[in-house]
């Protein structure tokens, strides 16, 4: 007799979105139900925030109800999620304390910003946390109202979202300034607390990167990490250095969800959740976790990175090992069969560095020689190309 699998998606970005849609695909409606939880109603990409920057799009044009999962098979629960319960197999819900269980649950709940942890950033008018949206139009008017002065771009910590952002961004208000007329009066600075731009593409691609800031009189300034804002006009770093500011781009700092602090996920002294780095299962019976919630690392110090395009890698890889039990009727976590899904570490991230144009950058992170990472130089195509990989994602995920 056939009895229907209820699998839980906690968090409804890539590796939700990504999962949900390739299970329902393969599953039928009788062989499992999928329900999708996320505290947002919509959804929007965080590279979009980049266009909101620049001016070639609008938040109010980016964002896609995250209810039309509905039209497609998939439940979706607008809920905040109060406790997960692994040894239960359940996860509770809201104000109300409404308890769900799971036969599959698969976190993908992301990182969590945390621009709090700076002492004296959020009491302050002229701080901008770039990784949220709904601050980057203001910003956007900052900048260009900005006659003369200097624009600071500050990494608080690793790890963050997409390691090349910050780079991306400065680039960006390059161009901003440039076309508004005003970047010879207006001084551009990064500030980052390790040695090397991008740790995880190694020390030749971050002075690739280094250069091009330089070309473009961007400063770069490295083992500089944020210890506070002093006030409106001075952060201060670490290292007792000191730099004044007009305007202050923040990459917050990460932290895992607090949901995920109290359960049982976390273990010891973990900043994240450990899983498998082929399989994505935890240390608990049909749970998996994918995306910017985990840590998976790497020779040399260096971990996967935080981007959607592995947490969607990962998704193909755990939403297969979930059809393959359910299509076999089989419960894995006691069977010595082995599964042929496996993530094998690839991924890829564009680089946009203004004037509609985008390098590209290619990762073969499980290599057996070590990690290989390639920059393609920017091009108009590629810029293209990073307009068609969020057009995709979205037909492919919410219509």
């Amino acid at each position: 007799m056939l009895t229907t699998k209820q699998v839980l998606i906690l968090g409804a970005g890539f590796g939700g979105l990504a999962s949900a849609n390739l299970l329902r695909k393969s599953l039928t409606p009788e062989e499992c139900q999928i329900t999708v939880i996320d505290r947002n109603q919509r959804f929007i990409m965080g590279l979009v925030n980049l266009w909101i920057l620049s001016g070639s799009r609008s938040l109010e044009d980016s964002q896609v109800a995250l209810d039309k999962l509905e039209d497609k098979g998939i439940g979706f629960l607008n809920e905040e999620i109060t406790d997960i319960d692994p040894s239960e197999s359940s996860i509770t819900l809201g104000t109300k304390h409404n308890k769900l269980e799971y036969d599959y649950l698969i976190v993908a709940l992301g990182a969590e910003l945390a621009p709090k942890l700076i002492d004296g950033f959020e009491d302050n008018g002229s701080c901008f946390n770039i990784y949220d949206p709904h601050q980057v139009p203001n910003l956007r008017d900052k900048i260009l109202s900005l006659k003369s002065g200097c624009i600071v771009i500050c990494i608080a910590d690793i790890p963050y979202k997409c390691p090349p952002a910050p780079y991306e961004i400065s680039l960006l208000i390059n161009d901003m300034l440039i076309k508004n007329g005003t970047r010879n009066s207006i001084d551009l600075k990064i500030y980052g607390p390790t040695s090397i731009s991008l740790p995880i593409a190694g020390s030749k691609i971050s002075r690739d990167v280094v250069s091009l800031l330089n070309d473009n009189n961007i400063e770069f300034h490295p083992l500089h990490k944020l210890k506070k804002v002093l006030d409106k006009k001075t952060v201060e770093f670490e290292n007792d250095q000191k730099t004044n500011y007009d305007l202050l781009v923040l990459i917050p700092p990460h932290q895992v969800p607090q949901v995920i602090k109290n359960s049982d996920l976390l273990g010891g002294d973990q900043r994240w959740i450990n899983v498998d780095k082929f399989t994505l299962r935890t240390k608990f019976k049909n749970v998996f976790a994918i995306g910017d919630v985990t840590e998976i690392r790497l020779d040399g110090g260096i971990t996967i990175p935080k981007a959607g395009v592995f947490a969607e890698g990962e998704a193909k890889v755990v939403s297969q090992q979930i059809i393959d039990e359910i299509k076999n009727n089989n419960d894995s976590y006691n069977s010595k069969k082995a599964h042929t899904s496996k993530f094998d570490g690839k991924g890829f991230c564009f680089m946009e560095v203004g004037n509609k144009k985008a390098g590209y950058i290619d990762a073969d992170l499980y290599n057996e020689g070590g990690p290989t990472i390639k920059l393609d130089p920017p091009s108009d195509e590629l810029y293209q190309k990073k307009l068609d990989f969020e057009r995709s994602r979205l037909k492919e995920w919410l219509t």
